[in-house]
Protein backbone atom coordinates (compact mmCIF):
# COMPACT_ATOMS: atom_id res chain seq x y z
CA UNK A 1 0.00 0.00 0.00
CA UNK A 2 2.59 2.67 0.65
CA UNK A 3 4.32 2.18 -2.62
CA UNK A 4 1.46 2.81 -4.43
CA UNK A 5 0.66 5.84 -2.33
CA UNK A 6 3.23 7.25 -4.54
CA UNK A 7 1.87 6.90 -7.64
CA UNK A 8 5.18 6.69 -9.62
CA UNK A 9 4.97 2.70 -10.32
CA UNK A 10 3.56 4.13 -13.70
CA UNK A 11 7.18 5.66 -14.65
CA UNK A 12 9.05 2.51 -14.22
CA UNK A 13 9.46 -0.22 -16.74
CA UNK A 14 7.11 -3.11 -16.62
CA UNK A 15 7.99 -5.84 -13.71
CA UNK A 16 9.90 -2.89 -11.29
CA UNK A 17 7.37 -2.39 -8.89
CA UNK A 18 7.47 -5.87 -7.60
CA UNK A 19 11.51 -5.82 -7.20
CA UNK A 20 11.12 -2.03 -5.58
CA UNK A 21 8.42 -3.74 -2.93
CA UNK A 22 10.93 -6.11 -2.32
CA UNK A 23 13.44 -3.01 -1.59
CA UNK A 24 11.09 -1.95 0.25
CA UNK A 25 10.60 -4.26 2.38
CA UNK A 26 14.30 -4.76 3.46
CA UNK A 27 14.62 -1.42 3.90
CA UNK A 28 11.32 -2.00 6.28
CA UNK A 29 13.07 -4.70 7.86
CA UNK A 30 15.98 -2.46 9.21
CA UNK A 31 13.71 0.41 10.68
CA UNK A 32 13.68 -1.46 14.33
CA UNK A 33 17.63 -1.16 14.20
CA UNK A 34 17.52 2.81 13.17
CA UNK A 35 19.45 4.39 16.72
CA UNK A 36 20.33 7.93 15.21
CA UNK A 37 20.32 10.47 12.24
CA UNK A 38 23.40 9.16 10.68
CA UNK A 39 22.32 5.27 10.37
CA UNK A 40 18.70 6.42 9.05
CA UNK A 41 21.25 8.74 6.25
CA UNK A 42 22.71 5.52 5.43
CA UNK A 43 19.90 3.23 5.73
CA UNK A 44 18.11 6.31 3.10
CA UNK A 45 21.21 6.69 0.94
CA UNK A 46 21.69 2.36 0.49
CA UNK A 47 18.36 2.45 -0.70
CA UNK A 48 18.16 4.98 -3.28
CA UNK A 49 21.61 3.87 -4.99
CA UNK A 50 20.07 -0.05 -5.07
CA UNK A 51 17.24 2.19 -7.02
CA UNK A 52 19.43 4.04 -9.66
CA UNK A 53 21.54 0.60 -10.44
CA UNK A 54 18.02 -1.56 -10.40
CA UNK A 55 14.82 0.01 -11.69
CA UNK A 56 14.62 1.58 -15.30
CA UNK A 57 12.04 4.65 -16.81
CA UNK A 58 9.42 2.56 -18.58
CA UNK A 59 9.94 3.35 -22.47
CA UNK A 60 7.53 5.36 -24.45
CA UNK A 61 6.73 5.71 -27.94
CA UNK A 62 7.62 9.03 -29.64
CA UNK A 63 5.46 10.41 -32.17
CA UNK A 64 7.40 9.00 -34.84
CA UNK A 65 7.23 6.05 -33.66
CA UNK A 66 10.71 5.02 -32.63
CA UNK A 67 11.13 3.75 -29.42
CA UNK A 68 13.02 6.20 -26.56
CA UNK A 69 16.14 4.53 -25.18
CA UNK A 70 15.54 2.92 -21.97
CA UNK A 71 17.42 4.75 -18.84
CA UNK A 72 18.05 4.26 -15.15
CA UNK A 73 15.87 6.02 -12.43
CA UNK A 74 17.37 9.00 -11.16
CA UNK A 75 18.46 9.37 -7.11
CA UNK A 76 15.76 12.09 -6.98
CA UNK A 77 13.31 9.60 -7.98
CA UNK A 78 14.53 6.88 -5.93
CA UNK A 79 14.32 9.39 -2.78
CA UNK A 80 10.91 10.40 -3.52
CA UNK A 81 9.34 6.67 -3.78
CA UNK A 82 11.07 6.16 -0.43
CA UNK A 83 10.10 9.38 0.89
CA UNK A 84 6.58 8.93 0.39
CA UNK A 85 6.38 5.12 1.14
CA UNK A 86 7.99 5.59 4.37
CA UNK A 87 6.47 8.21 5.23
CA UNK A 88 2.73 5.88 4.87
CA UNK A 89 4.34 3.05 6.53
CA UNK A 90 5.58 4.68 9.31
CA UNK A 91 4.08 8.74 10.30
CA UNK A 92 0.70 7.30 9.00
CA UNK A 93 0.51 3.57 9.72
CA UNK A 94 3.12 4.00 12.96
CA UNK A 95 5.37 0.94 11.63
CA UNK A 96 7.01 -1.54 12.41
CA UNK A 97 5.84 -0.56 16.09
CA UNK A 98 4.17 2.66 17.50
CA UNK A 99 7.61 2.96 19.68
CA UNK A 100 9.72 2.59 16.73
CA UNK A 101 7.84 5.14 14.32
CA UNK A 102 7.61 7.74 17.10
CA UNK A 103 11.66 7.45 18.07
CA UNK A 104 12.42 7.64 13.97
CA UNK A 105 10.03 9.99 12.81
CA UNK A 106 12.14 12.96 13.17
CA UNK A 107 15.10 11.71 10.64
CA UNK A 108 12.35 11.07 8.01
CA UNK A 109 12.58 13.14 4.82
CA UNK A 110 10.47 15.84 3.43
CA UNK A 111 9.17 14.60 -0.10
CA UNK A 112 10.35 16.60 -3.16
CA UNK A 113 8.40 17.32 -5.72
CA UNK A 114 8.58 19.42 -8.88
CA UNK A 115 6.87 22.20 -7.12
CA UNK A 116 8.29 21.63 -4.04
CA UNK A 117 11.44 22.57 -5.99
CA UNK A 118 10.07 25.39 -7.78
CA UNK A 119 9.17 26.84 -4.27
CA UNK A 120 12.49 26.02 -2.74
CA UNK A 121 14.34 27.39 -6.06
CA UNK A 122 12.16 30.55 -6.13
CA UNK A 123 12.51 31.11 -2.28
CA UNK A 124 16.35 30.06 -1.83
CA UNK A 125 17.76 31.60 -5.09
CA UNK A 126 21.09 29.88 -4.07
CA UNK A 127 19.16 27.03 -6.29
CA UNK A 128 18.27 28.63 -9.14
CA UNK A 129 20.78 26.42 -11.57
CA UNK A 130 19.13 23.31 -10.10
CA UNK A 131 17.64 21.32 -12.29
CA UNK A 132 13.13 21.07 -12.94
CA UNK A 133 12.30 17.90 -12.82
CA UNK A 134 12.62 15.20 -10.13
CA UNK A 135 14.15 12.70 -12.75
CA UNK A 136 17.45 15.14 -12.99
CA UNK A 137 17.88 15.23 -8.71
CA UNK A 138 21.31 13.25 -8.48
CA UNK A 139 22.54 12.73 -4.56
CA UNK A 140 24.65 16.17 -4.42
CA UNK A 141 21.22 18.08 -5.05
CA UNK A 142 18.69 15.62 -3.30
CA UNK A 143 21.38 16.73 -0.19
CA UNK A 144 21.19 20.55 -0.95
CA UNK A 145 17.16 20.63 -1.18
CA UNK A 146 16.59 18.15 1.89
CA UNK A 147 18.98 21.24 3.75
CA UNK A 148 16.54 23.92 2.13
CA UNK A 149 14.03 22.01 3.53
CA UNK A 150 15.16 21.98 6.94
CA UNK A 151 15.71 25.96 6.40
CA UNK A 152 12.48 26.61 5.48
CA UNK A 153 11.26 24.54 8.44
CA UNK A 154 13.03 26.52 10.20
CA UNK A 155 12.03 30.11 9.10
CA UNK A 156 8.42 29.44 8.15
CA UNK A 157 7.47 26.88 10.87
CA UNK A 158 9.46 27.56 13.85
CA UNK A 159 11.10 24.68 14.02
CA UNK A 160 7.65 23.19 15.17
CA UNK A 161 7.17 20.12 12.46
CA UNK A 162 9.23 17.66 10.67
CA UNK A 163 10.49 17.54 6.94
CA UNK A 164 8.05 14.39 6.88
CA UNK A 165 5.51 16.84 7.94
CA UNK A 166 6.58 19.85 5.43
CA UNK A 167 5.87 18.30 2.01
CA UNK A 168 2.05 17.28 3.11
CA UNK A 169 2.07 20.81 4.15
CA UNK A 170 3.42 22.51 1.34
CA UNK A 171 1.59 20.19 -1.38
CA UNK A 172 -1.30 21.03 0.13
CA UNK A 173 -0.41 25.43 0.12
CA UNK A 174 1.19 24.97 -3.56
CA UNK A 175 -2.02 23.14 -5.35
CA UNK A 176 -4.71 24.72 -3.95
CA UNK A 177 -5.04 27.03 -7.13
CA UNK A 178 -3.28 24.71 -10.21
Amino acid sequence: MALTFTAMMRLFSKGSKNSIAKEFGNFCAKLKDIDSVSSYENLHESFCEWFTKNVQIAQKRLKNKKTKQSASASYGQGAKVLDIAVKVYVHYCKLPDPQTAQRILPFLHGAIDTRIMNHLKQRYPITTNAPSTIHAIDKQLYRVLQGLVERDIKESFRSEIHPVHYDDIMWNRLNRGA
